[in-house]
């Protein structure tokens, strides 16, 4: 296997410094597709909630499990969004995962020695005239921050990656350089990825790979070094795709994008040594019908250690919070609700206006942006839900609303909209 291997190897182009450079002047706009709704993935709303909440845990399961361990580990597996581009020259069609929790862009490479079920053809860098392999010289080699990489020059001056999820999902494979494509013609060039010829994973299936959109260096925003992305989820139960912007094409357009009205509110990220994929925001209170709750200050605040913190993430359907501040928004909504049980839809009662305080701005939920109605049992249910540790806003609140990564400013900026419209 070993010769197998260096052979392969030896026949893969060299490329001294990679740099990521873009044809489009004025940015991108990328087409999202909810898992859910990929693939023949023909699900009811019902059975939506219930994908949507299974993963929700998982997702919370594997961020416990990258605070435990000393080698770095991202956290994907099974996500919310899937995003479609091309690869290579001819362009490969792939759809992976959009994961604003990890960093590395990676897909499955011919030979696939472990593999994962996928519904395309895997990639092949024999068959495309833009790929371009990385020293062992270069910087991106010798990088630990978010996955493990390491040179293997007895093989041939080699850059193998490693990485693992928390949800026990890993790919092996070399560092290599490629150009994206997209469906509106433009592309970018020279983008690190990782080719990756060990994979395994029970809630990768039906995609390629993952497109890592942290904070990290291996990151796409941080190769292509926009100003800025945004995107707009439209609502569990929209027919109607998603978008993602990069570049100059992310803008909230002062709230009119989308017809959505409402003013932009905007609040900073906080550092974040400890996880350097996540995007921490400083959550300092929680309101309910007017009510500011006595929620103990430190309860979603980062600690030195690492320990608790906020993030945003496009991965998580439920918000999840830390359980001090949960258990006093758990009771304060069931001391305002004092509600009958509902017989339909049309009958869910009125429910009072939840707000999240975070340092600069206000983000404010009516009650069909954190209650859920679920048809078939007739349940109508809270989607936030408590825990130890990590609090994340999850996607369900961000739905129908515009939000901007400004990378420049440091700043994270949202206002409502109607993303089925973008």
């Amino acid at each position: 296997m070993a010769n197998v291997l260096y052979h392969f190897f030896m026949m893969l182009l060299l490329v001294e410094n990679p740099l990521a450079s873009s044809t489009s002047g004025d940015g991108f706009r990328l087409t999202l597709t909810h898992v859910d709704s990929a693939a023949g993935a023909s699900r009811t709303l019902a059975q939506r909630i219930h994908c949507a909440v299974r993963r929700s845990y998982s997702r919370k399961r594997a961020i416990g499990a990258k605070r435990n361990v000393v080698v770095p580990v991202s956290y994907g597996g099974e996500s919310e969004y899937l995003v479609s581009f091309g690869i290579g020259s001819p362009a490969l069609p792939v759809t992976a995962i959009l994961d604003t929790g990890s960093d590395l862009i990676w897909t499955q490479c011919v030979p696939c020695f472990e593999s994962i079920p996928q519904p395309s053809p895997f990639y092949n860098s024999f068959e495309s005239s833009s790929y371009s392999r990385i020293p062992c010289s270069n910087p991106f080699c010798s990088d630990t921050s978010s996955i493990l990489s390491s040179c293997a020059s007895s093989e041939g001056d080699l850059c193998l990656y490693w990485i693992s999820y928390g949800d026990e999902s890993r790919s092996r494979g070399l560092l290599a350089t490629e150009t994206l494509r997209f469906g509106d013609g433009s592309s970018i060039h020279g983008v690190i990825f990782g080719c990756g010829f060990w994979n395994n994973s029970t809630q990768l299936s039906n995609t390629t790979g993952i497109v890592g959109m942290g904070r990290g260096r291996f990151s796409l925003p941080a190769q292509l070094n926009p100003p800025r992305f945004s995107y707009c989820f439209t609502s569990i139960n929209s027919s109607a795709t998603s978008h993602l912007f990069l570049g100059t094409k992310a803008s909230l357009g002062g709230g009119k994008r989308g017809g959505g009205g409402g003013s932009i509110g905007s609040t900073p990220f906080i550092p974040s040594p400890p996880d350097p994929s996540f995007y921490y925001l400083s959550l300092i209170g929680i309101s309910l019908g007017g009510t500011r709750l006595p929620i103990p200050p430190s309860a979603f605040q980062l600690n030195p250690d690492g320990s608790n913190g906020t993030i945003i993430d496009s991965g998580t359907f439920l918000t999840i919070l830390n359980q001090p501040g949960y258990d006093v928004l758990r009771k304060e909504l069931i001391k305002q609700a004092r509600l009958p049980l509902a017989e339909s839809p049309e009958q869910a009662p009125r429910m009072p206006e939840l707000v999240f305080h975070f340092d600069g701005a206000d983000m404010r939920f009516q009650r069909d942006k954190y209650m859920i109605y679920e048809p078939e049992e007739g349940l109508f249910c809270s989607a936030i839900v408590g825990t130890d540790g990590l609090s994340i806003l999850g996607n369900y609140q961000q739905q129908d609303m515009h939000i901007l990564y400004d990378l420049k400013a440091n700043v994270l900026s949202f206002v409502p909209a109607n993303c089925d419209r973008f």
